[in-house]
C-alpha cells in the first residue's frame, strides 16, 4: 500500500496527539534542561542539605506531585520560579510542572541511580 505524503503527515499528527511521550520522558527533558545545573544527581549545588534525595525532600514537605509542583512552580530562595512574572520563554505549564514534580520523584525513590 502506498500512501501519500498528506496521509502519512496526518496519520503522524494524529498519533503524536494520542500517544504523547511518557510523563517521566517530558519531566526528564526538562529536569535536564532546567534543574540539572544545581540539581544533577539529585544533589543540591546552591543548598547542599536541601537535596532532592527522598529523605531531604521528605523533611522539607515535599513527598508528592502536589506538594512538589507549587516549588516548582514559585520557586523559593535562589531557586526561581518557573510561572508568573517570568520571561515567557521560562515558563512551565501546570502539566510540565506535574511531569518533573513525577521524575523528581520517582528518581528520588530510586535512589537517583545513573541510567
Amino acid at each position: 500500500v502506498r500512501l501519500s505524503h498528506a496521509c502519512v503527515v496526518a496519520c503522524l499528527a494524529v498519533a503524536a496527539h494520542v500517544c504523547p511521550p511518557a510523563v517521566a520522558e517530558v519531566g526528564a527533558a526538562i529536569f535536564e534542561a532546567k534543574c540539572v545545573a544545581c540539581h544533577a544527581g539529585g544533589g543540591n549545588a546552591l543548598a547542599p542539605t536541601k537535596t532532592l534525595q527522598l529523605d531531604a525532600l521528605a523533611k522539607n514537605g515535599f513527598t508528592t506531585t502536589e506538594e512538589l509542583v507549587p516549588l516548582l512552580r514559585n520557586g523559593k530562595g535562589r531557586m526561581p520560579a518557573y510561572q508568573g512574572n517570568i520571561p515567557k520563554i521560562s515558563r512551565l505549564t501546570d502539566d510540565e510542572l506535574a511531569s518533573v514534580a513525577e521524575f523528581v520523584l520517582g528518581e528520588a525513590a530510586d535512589g537517583w541511580k545513573p541510567g
